[in-house]
C-alpha cells in the first residue's frame, strides 16, 4: 500500500478538534478532493458509520464507500473502504500542554484496473499525498479559526 503520514499541531480545544474530523459532513471543507458524500448507513456519527464518496483525483473521478472501523471519542478515528480504492485512514489526537497533536496516517492502493500509464499513475499519487498535506494546513488554518466551543458545567 501507498500511503503518507502528516503530523501538526493545532491551537484549539481536544473536543473541537475531534468532532470536527468525526463529522463526515466536514470532510470537503479540508479535504477538497471529495466531492460528493452520502451515508449508506443509519448511523451518522462514530463507529457504524458508512458513507458512500465521490473524489476526484487529477481528472479521475473514483467511487469508494468508507466505513467508520475504530472511534475512541476525543482519541482516535479509523476509517476503512469496503468498495471502490482500497483505503485506510487513521486519526489520532492528543493534548500537548493546552494545543493538539492530530497525527493523520492514509494508506491506500490505487485499483488495478484503472487504465492510466505509469506516468500517469505516479502523478496520481504524487496528487494524493500533496492533497494530504495541503488538507492538514487547512484544517489546521479552520481548527485555529473556530471559536472554541463552550464547556459544558
Amino acid at each position: 500500500m501507498l500511503g503518507c503520514r502528516q503530523r501538526m499541531v493545532a491551537a484549539c480545544k481536544l473536543e473541537d478538534a475531534f468532532e470536527y474530523v468525526a463529522d463526515w459532513n466536514n470532510f470537503s471543507n479540508f479535504f477538497p478532493v471529495f466531492v460528493a458524500m452520502k451515508p449508506t448507513s443509519l448511523v451518522q456519527y462514530g463507529l457504524g458509520t458508512s458513507l458512500d464518496c465521490t473524489m476526484v483525483l487529477g481528472k479521475v473521478e473514483l467511487m469508494s464507500t468508507l466505513d467508520y472501523v475504530e472511534f475512541f471519542k476525543n482519541k482516535r478515528i479509523v476509517i476503512k473502504s469496503s468498495r471502490g480504492i482500497r483505503s485506510r485512514s487513521i486519526w489520532e489526537f492528543k493534548d500537548v500542554g493546552g494545543k493538539i497533536l492530530i497525527t493523520f496516517e492514509f494508506e491506500y492502493d490505487l485499483p488495478i484496473n484503472l487504465a492510466l500509464r505509469a506516468e500517469e499513475k505516479v502523478s496520481m499519487q504524487k496528487s494524493i499525498d500533496t492533497a494530504a498535506c495541503k488538507s492538514m494546513e487547512l484544517l489546521k488554518w479552520t481548527l485555529e479559526s473556530m471559536p472554541p466551543s463552550k464547556d459544558e458545567d
